[in-house]
């Protein structure tokens, strides 16, 4: 199957936010306001994964000249275990061949086994992509995440630079007293 990726139009922004919130945690979406603002603005991209006729899935990227890396806001396929997620990565891959980080929610011991099961096949997915997990401390408001990272050109990443990468895409979205009453990212020491 052919996939390819589509660009979202300005027409199709009022309708991505209802295909974020079927699929994401509310403690994980941003304001609906906030993600049109960002659109317009250019700080974000959606682009529609097709396969020639019909939309099979979504992803969000947040990105700016400033910082090393994309950040994937948001990927979502309408159907599950069918590739399509895979094929979507690849085709960002092609796209952001700079690096792509990604936020997934940490494994943390506390909660319920199948919600640590779904947290590590969400890790196993981004691993099988190319991406690597770097360890740092960060919670974006209240949630935790374990950071990864596809790295296509420059030089070899580490902790330090993901870190510090994704606090400079936040610190570009969000207000300063926002950013520090939300936004907990440790920048590990060199």
């Amino acid at each position: 199957m052919s996939y390819q990726l589509k660009r979202a139009l300005p027409e199709d922004y009022l309708r991505l936010y209802p295909l974020l919130t079927a699929v994401f945690p509310r403690g994980e979406l941003k304001r609906e306001p906030h993600i049109i603002a960002q659109l317009e603005r250019g700080l974000e991209e959606a682009w529609f994964l097709t396969d020639g006729e019909r939309e099979l899935g979504y992803a969000l990227i947040v990105r700016d000249d400033s910082v090393p890396y994309v950040l994937l806001d948001y990927l979502a396929m309408y159907e599950h275990n069918g590739g399509c997620g895979s094929a979507c990565l690849e085709l960002l891959k092609q796209k952001y061949p700079q690096g792509i980080l990604a936020e997934v929610e940490a494994d943390l011991p506390d909660l319920p086994e199948e919600e640590r099961i779904l947290r590590r096949r969400r890790f196993g997915f981004y691993r099988r992509a190319g991406f690597v997990p770097f360890a740092f401390e960060n919670s974006i408001f209240t949630v935790e995440y374990l950071v990864h990272l596809w790295q296509g050109e420059g030089e070899y990443a580490d902790a330090r630079s993901c870190a510090q990468a994704l606090s400079d895409i936040y610190r570009l979205q969000l207000p300063q007293e926002i950013y520090d009453a939300r936004v907990f990212i440790t920048v590990p020491e060199m």
